[in-house]
């Protein structure tokens, strides 16, 4: 064969390689249904604000097998300016607690073939990121982390502040699962991205852990996630969250509730082809709550969560089905209700059912009194 031939050849499938492997390393966006984008336009204009996507360095990677220090390379990648820290097929055992970094992706061969598991002496989190330095354009893709389910360990742990909140944040085909706190918390962080995630089994510590616990965030998109079969605690908590969308996620199976979303800065909150069903308490728990006196009723609608909209939902086989107090300028959208108590309890609330359906019927109440005892304080 020509030499000149032979090096071409070479040379060509050396760029493909390398742009298969950049390929494998990049993240890939979001869906989001025109359905979801009609109504959106439709009920609110243009005040919905979409999350913005993390950026990626694509060109500098550092390998790690299992046994090698997974810390060293995200250091690496990071005083590097950014990039890639690809973890190889098998089982990572960790440690310590990892300090994740901004400008990298940590992206393992599949979330079958890489996993990290729960080893000694990880205190807190296995994952984690502190409220300073500010941390932008995280990735975490293709992997699974596993905890034990021993001690009070977080999966993954973000904690921002107001003055440099954490940004740009994105887990795409992960599993989190076995901790025994949070599986993943997230405080003080925006433009958060969850896709084709499996967020299941955490909380074993105690019913305030919950699979996923979103406190003080704005701009989240999760898409095509399972938050099933909480221990002890809820499948999803949204506290003090604005701008979320959730479309195609799935909650299963709860000893308490599968939902809340509750107090101040809470608002434009839209769930599509969300499907709760099997909580033992109740499925959608909006309560108008102050997050910091929460053992005390309050009517003011700030600690409330504001325009919310459901669309073709199923909120089915839970003891109730939706609990709200002081929720305004909201949606019920072509969903459907069968509950075992009540299909949707709402006190003071100003909520429009469009073509949806109520199998077991709703409640309306106009003081707290009315409020049925058994779901006074679901916290």
């Amino acid at each position: 064969m020509n030499k000149n031939l032979t090096f071409l050849i070479v040379l060509c499938f050396s760029v493909y390689s390398i742009s298969a492997q950049k390929k494998s390393f990049s993240y890939t966006q979001v869906n989001i249904e025109q359905e979801v984008n009609t109504i959106m336009q439709d009920k609110w204009g243009d005040e919905f604000k979409h999350v913005e996507y993390p950026k990626q360095w694509l060109d500098n990677v550092v390998k790690v097998k299992p046994g090698a220090s997974i810390q060293a390379a995200i250091d690496k990648i990071s005083a590097a300016g950014g990039g890639i820290v690809f973890l190889k097929k098998g089982t990572h055992i960790l440690s310590k607690t990892l300090t994740l970094k901004g400008k990298v992706t940590l992206v393992g061969a599949g979330r079958k073939k890489t996993i990290i598991l729960q080893g000694s002496n990880i205190v807190n989190a296995a994952f984690n990121i502190e409220a300073e330095p500010q941390v932008t354009d995280l990735v975490i893709k293709d992997l699974t982390l596993k905890g034990t389910g021993e001690g009070k360990i977080n999966g993954i742990l973000i904690r921002g502040r107001n003055e440099s909140r954490h940004n740009r944040v994105m887990l795409q085909n992960i599993d989190v699962i076995h901790w025994s706190a949070q599986g993943v918390h997230m405080k003080r962080t925006n433009n958060i991205i969850m896709d084709n995630c499996n967020f299941q089994f955490n909380g074993s510590a105690g019913g305030l852990y919950h699979n996923v616990y979103f406190l003080y965030n704005k701009y989240i998109l999760q898409s095509d996630c399972d938050m099933s079969f909480p221990v002890k605690g809820k499948g999803n908590k949204y506290t003090s969250c604005e701008y979320v969308l959730a479309q195609r996620c799935t909650i299963k199976e709860t000893k308490t509730n599968g939902i809340q979303a509750d107090h101040d800065e809470a608002g434009y909150i839209f769930f599509h082809k969300y499907h709760v069903s099997g909580c033992a308490r109740v499925a959608l728990w909006f309560p108008c709550e102050n997050y910091y006196d929460k053992y005390h009723y309050t009517e003011n609608p700030k600690y409330a969560p504001q325009k919310v909209i459901l669309n073709r939902c199923e909120i089915v086989d839970n003891t109730w089905g939706a609990m709200w107090r002081e929720v305004n300028d909201s949606y019920v959208i072509n969903s459907v209700f069968d509950n075992k108590k009540v299909d949707m309890g709402l006190l003071k609330c100003d909520v429009i059912m469009e073509n949806s359906s109520f199998k077991k019927g709703n409640e309306i109440y106009t003081d707290v009194k009315q409020w049925p005892k058994d779901v006074r304080i679901l916290w």
